[in-house]
């Protein structure tokens, strides 16, 4: 009886032992294709600051910087600076997510009901190329 329970014992520990070693890989490892894609996609996303810059047609400055972090937390700064001097400056908070299995769409919240949506993401090189809300943006690596 013994030699029973010490069998159990053993073959329950090892049905455990791989299952808690499942359970640090977290959400998302194998999303997708089942490669290390979402890790490499979120290392290269999380490991500098994106930084656009651009004038409108009536010589506005504008600068956007977005953040990354791995807890999925991000920043987005907006700095704008008219032709007149005029100075104005937004941070915001916002969760993201990969929208996509693919890892070319991201999903940013902004509060209740705010969404931005970063899709067709092109990503490397120090560049990360997308539609921002429709819109085509390039964003240099800083």
């Amino acid at each position: 009886m013994k030699k029973f329970k010490l069998y159990l014992l053993l073959a329950f520990a090892a049905l455990i032992i791989p299952l808690t070693s499942c359970e640090h890989v977290g959400i998302g490892v194998e999303f997708g294709n089942g490669s290390n894609s979402y890790y490499e996609m979120t290392d290269y996303l999380c490991s500098r600051p994106w930084v656009d810059e651009w004038y409108d047609n009536n010589g506005t400055y504008y600068r956007q910087e977005l953040n990354f972090y791995p807890d999925n937390v991000g920043n987005d700064y907006i700095f704008t600076q008219d032709r007149y001097g005029y100075i104005q400056e937004s941070r915001y908070t916002f969760v993201w997510d990969w929208y996509n299995s693919i890892y070319t769409s991201i999903r940013m919240k902004y509060g209740t009901r705010d969404y931005s949506y970063m899709e067709n993401i092109s990503i490397g090189g120090n560049r990360l190329n997308c539609l921002l809300d429709g819109e085509p943006v390039y964003f240099e690596g800083k």
